[in-house]
């Protein structure tokens, strides 16, 4: 950036001009709208914002594991959750906008995109002035009040991204290069935001307790009960499905530890994930088994049945449906954000939830797109996974995998570097190799 723009930026921005970074702005030409909000929040990046961008851009984020957030959620060290937490979120903020800059230009010139990428500055820009605070009372009060504003600037991170690529969607115009490019920086820009949401929630769930009982540590529950979320899961799935189809499957769940007889299938794990990855599972199962019997004219909806299995290594989540299946080209998209199986659907208000996030009533029971993409990165987030098996013609397997062990379940975090930027850039399409095992016949 040449110099002599700085004094110029500097009275914009004394002037009030750096309020304007989450507004939309947009000019007409002949070829129709044009979205500008990236090029004015690039002029409205002062000097010291883009110093410290590069700055942090340069960090490695650090994952956490399971283990490690019960053991200091346990300490009650609200300073020292304060000093990691300054340079951790910030880090993982200024990877990610390094990101969003290197979008190919379909997406990028989508408004929402643009709204993202102004809410991740903005919360960079608030937490920078936190780098050389040691912890006081006051400035933890300011920094706690900070991480809220946060956490709730980005709750529609999700629904928003959604929007744009629904509609870059509708275009067809892209690339099969252009769409492996977005299908990679969207796993890395919801899983970024799922670590950051984390560290908030957990640090925020801490305050104000000073001691432990029993079951959870901030968002952590010790012996979180699997057989019970699952039937919460199922229970607000089926609630969206009689709105939808007026009835629901019937859920049969057993379950079975083979380290301990006759034990309770227990877990460290954070319950909030587990049950949206739940949720969307059988949410997926009973719009398949109620569709399904409707063209088959059955009289009665077949069962949806759930076994989970704990071993010394592993907990196995196994969904099975009868919803007829799904055949292997569909299985090969499913976990694509360009891809559903329903039909598409336009987000209510533009794209937004109101506040409420992915948890947002208004928003539909299927054909955005990111349910299924969305939930294995939940469960890859803490190194489980999803996969799916189909009999086209019969129904579907769904297996969820969870690490058991607390100090195995690390974060999976993007990182920001010459590889990731390379990949992002490359937007040619790519013969595949018929012996890669990405590909599916």
């Amino acid at each position: 950036m040449p110099v002599s723009y700085l004094p110029k930026m500097t009275r914009l921005l004394a002037r009030g001009a750096g309020q304007t970074l989450l507004e939309i702005s947009m000019r007409s030409c002949s070829s129709g709208l044009v979205y500008e909000s990236t090029k004015i929040t690039n002029k409205l990046l002062d000097a010291n914002t883009l110093y410290h961008l590069d700055k942090y851009s340069r960090y490695t984020p650090a994952p956490i594991s399971i283990k490690k957030l019960l053991e200091h959620g346990q300490a009650h060290d609200q300073q020292g959750s304060f000093l990691f937490l300054k340079k951790e979120i910030p880090t993982r903020l200024a990877n990610m906008i390094m990101e969003l800059k290197l979008l190919p230009e379909d997406l990028k010139i989508q408004k929402e995109c643009s709204e993202i990428l102004n809410d991740y500055i903005s919360s960079f820009r608030d937490l920078i002035p936190f780098e050389n605070e040691f912890g006081t009372e006051k400035s933890l009060e300011k920094f706690n009040e900070t991480l809220n504003i946060i956490r709730r600037r980005h709750l529609d991170t999700v629904p928003l991204m959604a929007q744009a690529v629904i509609k870059l969607n509708y275009k067809q115009t892209t690339s099969d290069g252009v769409n492996d490019t977005i299908q990679y920086f969207l796993d890395r820009l919801y899983i970024n935001r799922i670590s950051i949401h984390m560290l908030i929630s957990h640090y925020n769930a801490l305050l104000g307790q000073s001691k432990m009982l029993t079951g959870k540590v901030g968002t952590i529950d010790q012996n979180c009960d699997i057989m019970a979320i699952c039937s919460d899961a199922y229970e607000a799935a089926a609630v969206l499905c009689d709105g939808e189809y007026f009835g629901h499957p019937e859920l049969k769940v057993s379950g079975q530890d083979t380290t301990k007889e006759n034990a309770k299938v227990t877990s460290v794990y954070v319950p909030a994930h587990l049950h949206h990855i739940l949720f969307e599972v059988f949410k997926n199962s009973m719009r398949a088994t109620c569709e399904f019997a409707e063209e088959k004219e059955m009289d009665n909806l077949p069962y949806i049945r759930c076994r989970i299995f704990k071993t010394k290594d592993d907990i196995t989540i196994k969904i099975s449906d009868l919803g007829g299946g799904m055949t292997r080209k569909t299985r090969g998209k499913i976990f694509k954000y360009m891809y559903s199986t329903a039909p598409k659907v336009e987000l209510p208000n533009g794209g937004g939830s109101y506040g409420a996030g992915l948890a947002a009533g208004n928003l539909p029971m299927h054909g955005l797109g990111y349910g299924l993409p969305l939930s294995r990165l939940y469960a890859r987030y803490f190194k489980g996974d999803i996969k799916i098996a189909s009999v086209d013609g019969y129904g579907t397997d769904t297996y969820v995998y969870l690490q058991r062990l607390s100090h195995m379940a690390q974060e999976n975090l993007p990182v920001y570097n010459a590889v990731s930027s390379a990949k992002l850039q490359s937007i040619s399409t790519q013969v595949p190799d018929w012996t890669s095992p990405e590909v599916r016949y």
